[in-house]
């Protein structure tokens, strides 16, 4: 997976999404720049790549205005089935992106909440 820049054609035209989208894109480009520094596991590059995949679908789908798709695969792959195995390198990436899409996804709920009753 390559880093992804926000352009102007992704934007759904309400601010709390496009910002909370963009979020999430710096979540998953903080994931790229620190995958490329430290030895991970497979289970890691196999969701790496998964995610990569789904962003190039999610961004042309620019109507949509949310990354359903990467939403639901995070959800369902964190945490990974490798960590703590032997399979684990303890490089604490999964941990770290566990941790920030749980932060995402609880603004996302308070988003959708906010958006709905403005």
């Amino acid at each position: 997976m390559r880093r992804v820049r926000w352009k102007s054609k992704y934007s759904s035209g309400i601010s709390k999404i496009d910002n909370h989208n963009k979020n999430l894109l710096n979540i998953l480009n903080d994931l790229v720049i620190k995958a490329n520094q430290l030895e991970h596991c497979q289970d890691l590059s196999d969701l790496h790549k998964h995610i990569g995949e789904l962003v190039e679908i999610e961004l042309q789908k620019i109507d949509t205005g949310q990354f359903k798709e990467i939403q639901d695969l995070l959800i369902m792959e964190l945490p990974l089935a490798a960590r703590n195995t032997q399979a684990c390198h303890d490089c604490n990436l999964c941990d770290h992106l566990d941790e920030q899409v749980g932060q995402w996804l609880k603004l996302d709920k308070v988003n959708k909440f906010t958006v709905k009753n403005e």
